[in-house]
C-alpha cells in the first residue's frame, strides 16, 4: 500500500490541540446552585466517568480517520510489457520418405530423424517468445503447414502433427525456399529469417536451390541451412513376414554444398547436425544468432481505498455529535 498524499499526515501534530478543545468545550461545567451536602463528597456516576475517555477516544478515531483518507491509501498492481524486435521466422523442415532413417536416439531410444527434429523445434520455438513463427513441409511437394503466428501452443500441434511422407517422397528444397519466401517477402518487421532443415538433395520441384537463394537475397531475407546426417548409409525399419521389425541400412543423397551456397549466397549460416546433440546445438546457435532485441515497459495501475477511511472517520465524528448532545449531555454553564 502507499499514500498519494503523504503530508497530510502532518495533521496529526494538531491532535492534542483538538483533544484539548473538546475537553474545554465538553468537560464539566461550572454550576451555581444551593446544596446542604458538599460536592467533593459527591462520587460521580459511571456514565460521567466514561465521559471524557469515550469522547475523546472517539474524536481522536474519527480525525486519525479523516486525516488517512485525504492522504489517499492506494494499492497498486505492477504488469510488465515486453516490446520486442518484431522477428519474423519461417521453420521449413524436410518430411520427405528419408526422414524415415533411425539413425538418432532421445533417452537412449532409437528414433527416426523427424522425431528428434520435431522434439527440437518445440524447445527452438519456446526460446524464442514474442516472435512470429511460421511452418513449411516439403518433400516432393511444398506447402504452408502453418502461417506466421505467434500463438506458440498452435504452432508446436502442427509439429506434433508432421508426419514421414506427408509431401510426397522427393524432395523439393528449392520450391520450399519459394514458399517460405511467398509467405514473409510482404511483412513489415525488423528481421526476416527461414530456417531450412534438410537430410537429402533437391531432386524434385520446378524452382533451383540456386534461383530460389538469389530472390531470397533480393529480398533481403537469411536463409539458415541445417543438414541432417551425412552420405553414409543410415539403418531404415524394414518389417518381417512375422512383423519382426528389423533395420537395413539404405544409402543416403546428402548434398552438403548446395545448403552451404544457399546460406552463403543469403548472408546466412550452415549447419551439420549427425545425432540429436548436434541437432540442439545448432538450434542453439541460431538462436543466438538471431537474438532479440528486447526493452521492458513497467505500468503501475493504483486502486483508490479511501472511500471507507472517509466514511467510517465521517460516522465516527456523526457518532462523536450524537453522545454528546444525548447520553452525554452536560447541564449548561450556569444554573440560578
Amino acid at each position: 500500500m502507499r499514500f498519494d498524499f503523504p503530508l497530510a499526515f502532518c495533521l496529526l501534530a494538531f491532535l492534542p490541540l483538538i483533544l484539548g478543545w473538546g475537553r474545554s468545550k465538553m468537560g464539566a461545567r461550572k454550576l451555581h446552585f444551593e446544596s446542604a451536602v458538599a460536592l467533593d463528597k459527591l462520587t460521580p456516576s459511571t456514565r460521567m466517568t466514561l465521559r471524557g475517555p469515550l469522547l475523546g477516544s472517539l474524536r481522536a478515531l474519527s480525525f486519525t480517520l479523516l486525516v488517512v483518507a485525504l492522504a489517499r491509501p492506494q494499492t497498486g498492481t505492477s504488469f510488465t510489457e515486453i516490446a520486442n524486435s518484431g522477428r519474423d521466422i519461417i521453420l521449413a523442415l524436410d518430411v520427405s520418405a528419408s526422414m524415415q532413417a533411425m539413425d538418432f536416439f532421445v533417452d537412449d531410444t532409437r528414433v527416426n530423424r523427424l522425431t528428434a527434429l520435431k522434439q527440437v523445434v518445440k524447445e527452438f520455438i519456446d526460446e524464442r517468445p514474442g516472435d512470429r513463427i511460421g511452418l513449411v513441409v516439403f518433400g516432393e511437394e511444398a506447402f504452408t503447414q502453418c502461417p506466421l503466428t505467434i500463438d506458440h501452443d498452435v504452432l508446436k500441434q502442427f509439429v506434433d502433427a508432421l508426419e514421414t511422407g506427408m509431401a510426397g517422397n522427393g524432395t523439393a528444397i528449392g520450391n520450399a525456399l519459394a514458399v517460405s519466401l511467398k509467405r514473409i517477402r510482404n511483412l513489415d518487421s525488423d528481421s526476416k529469417v527461414i530456417v531450412l532443415v534438410t537430410d537429402g538433395k533437391n531432386n524434385s520441384g520446378s524452382v533451383t536451390p540456386g534461383e530460389a537463394a538469389l530472390a531470397a537475397k533480393d529480398l533481403n531475407i537469411v536463409v539458415h541451412t541445417i543438414g541432417i546426417g551425412s552420405s553414409d548409409a543410415a539403418p531404415f525399419p524394414v518389417k518381417g513376414p512375422f512383423g519382426i521389425t528389423t533395420y537395413q541400412n539404405q544409402p543416403m543423397e546428402y548434398d552438403s554444398e548446395t545448403l552451404e551456397q544457399i546460406a552463403k549466397t543469403t548472408g546466412g549460416q550452415s549447419f551439420n547436425a549427425r545425432d540429436l546433440e548436434g541437432l540442439k546445438a545448432v538450434y542453439k546457435q541460431i538462436d543466438q544468432l538471431e537474438e532479440r532485441e528486447e526493452e521492458a515497459f513497467q505500468f503501475i495501475e493504483y486502486e483508490e481505498h479511501f472511500a471507507p477511511f472517509l466514511i467510517a472517520g465521517t460516522l465516527g465524528y456523526l457518532l462523536l455529535l450524537l453522545l454528546s448532545s444525548t447520553f452525554f449531555l452536560v447541564i449548561p454553564e450556569e444554573v440560578r
